[in-house]
């Protein structure tokens, strides 16, 4: 309703009607939405969760009307604020609607008779699933360097949406070198802070985990709810949690979701790599061609996660095969996982241990359904599962593996794979690999651990 308008229509909220004097509709270059005319209808009706605005042209015997829907969940923060026309007041809707790639900013601004918008709001605010309105302080790691090195504009289009959430406040520390974000969390008092914010790729996430695991009051600082914004080259991470929640994996999708305040639970695993301490898991381990694709693309890191498509296309001529024992206890055992972890070195016998030894070209355990935004291992493995679904090609490198190798690789993005002659998924609850091989890499959440 451009042009300054000066409008007279009815809000209902229940069986409550208001008088609304004038309405606007804000939205972002990107998004603009054109000039409505004359005159905004809005209903709200107790069984609905959605809001239906009807314009029409100022001419009262004009009967047609186009209705514009908004969706409560894509609604971040409803705000009153004075108006700009005496006796009114603002109402501000931070609006975040779906689209085909991803949530947008097209906002809604009401104005209303005085006295009459807070109500207005309040009713609107009840409706929106999920929004948060408790006090909220972050700590943000920004990570400059992560993936194609877009972090800092990434971090500033968040910061963006976040400036207009009420009670929504943040310390953001850009890490320098490798390890600070890991020493942080486990040296520093975190108790002021709601939740940690981590906007980068999975490599960070996994440092901010383990440093929490260091802590000695490591049980309990591993509650602290955490948030990725997927700035990365693989981000399987926010890629699970936000396909999970039925978002787009993008920048805008993730700081909306966390601005809602929804929470989701996540099985962490314990991982031990020959005489070191455990580590925290929250992703994966792979081994074989999928880690080297991870790992020695490192080099096309400018290329974001091009990379890992244009080292798989090498890696399906020269694939990298890996001699191991895989020994593990299978999700669907009768009988319970042992409570006391054995020694690395004992041998695994008795009980529902099973045994697989042979040349794995592809090895990829999982704990979560996407292991980067365009590769789905384990699909339908539930963030809080508890299992490992292990990915396994084996027979080695010859013909007929590159064939099932480079399908496997083109349908991993719609975990078509499993499908396929040769390829299995195991699903366990427990597993130790031991290499036969003399050189490899293992990668742990997207970090090298010692082969």
């Amino acid at each position: 309703l451009g042009g300054g308008a000066r409008l007279s229509a009815a809000a209902v909220i229940g069986e409550h009607a208001v008088e609304l004097t004038h309405v606007t509709r804000e939205s972002s270059a990107e998004q603009d939405l054109g000039l409505v005319s004359s005159m905004l209808l809005w209903l709200f009706g107790a069984l609905r969760r959605c809001c239906i605005c009807c314009a029409r042209s100022g001419h009262e015997d004009q009967q047609g009307a186009r209705p514009m829907r908004f969706d409560y969940s894509d609604i971040c923060d409803v705000r009153v604020v004075p108006g700009d026309i005496s006796g009114t007041a603002t109402v501000r809707m931070v609006h975040c609607p779906q689209s085909p790639s991803g949530r947008t900013r097209g906002d809604v601004s009401l104005v209303f008779a005085l006295g009459a918008a807070e109500a207005w709001a309040a009713s609107v605010c009840s409706r929106c699933p999920a929004t948060s309105h408790a006090e909220r302080h972050f700590l943000v790691f920004v990570n400059p360097v992560s993936g194609k090195g877009s972090a800092p504009r990434d971090w500033a289009q968040v910061q963006e949406l976040w400036s207009l959430v009420p009670n929504l406040s943040v310390t953001v520390i850009s890490t320098a070198r490798r390890g600070e974000a890991g020493e942080y969390a486990a040296t520093q008092e975190l108790s002021r802070f709601t939740g940690i914010i981590v906007v980068s790729g999975d490599g960070l996430v996994s440092e901010v985990l383990n440093g929490l695991a260091a802590r000695p009051d490591a049980e309990s600082a591993l509650q602290m709810p955490i948030g990725h914004i997927p700035s990365g080259s693989g981000n399987g991470l926010a890629k699970s949690i936000l396909d999970a929640a039925g978002e787009h994996c993008a920048v805008f999708d993730a700081a909306f979701a966390i601005a809602k305040g929804g929470l989701r639970p996540k099985t962490l695993m314990s991982v031990r790599v020959g005489s070191e301490q455990p580590r925290i898991s929250f992703l994966s381990l792979s081994a074989a061609t999928v880690s080297d694709i991870d790992i020695s693309s490192e080099c096309l890191r400018f290329m974001g996660g091009a990379r890992f498509t244009v080292w798989g296309v090498g890696r399906v001529v020269r694939p990298v095969v890996l001699d191991a024992e895989f020994v593990y206890w299978p999700s669907d055992a009768v009988e319970p996982l042992p409570k006391e972890e054995p020694p690395i070195t004992s041998e695994l016998v008795g009980g529902a241990w099973m045994r697989m030894e042979d040349s794995f070209t592809i090895f990829w355990a999982c704990q979560v359904a996407w292991g980067a935004t365009d590769a789905c291992p384990a699909p339908g493995a539930a963030l809080d599962g508890g299992e490992w679904h292990v990915l396994v090609l084996r027979g080695g490198g010859g013909g007929n593996g590159r064939v099932t190798l480079a399908r496997a690789m083109l349908d991993w993005e719609t975990g078509s794979h499993v499908q396929l002659p040769g390829v299995e998924v195991v699903r366990c609850r427990a597993f130790r690999l031991t290499p036969r091989s003399s050189t490899g890499i293992f990668s742990l959440d997207g970090e090298v651990v010692p082969f």
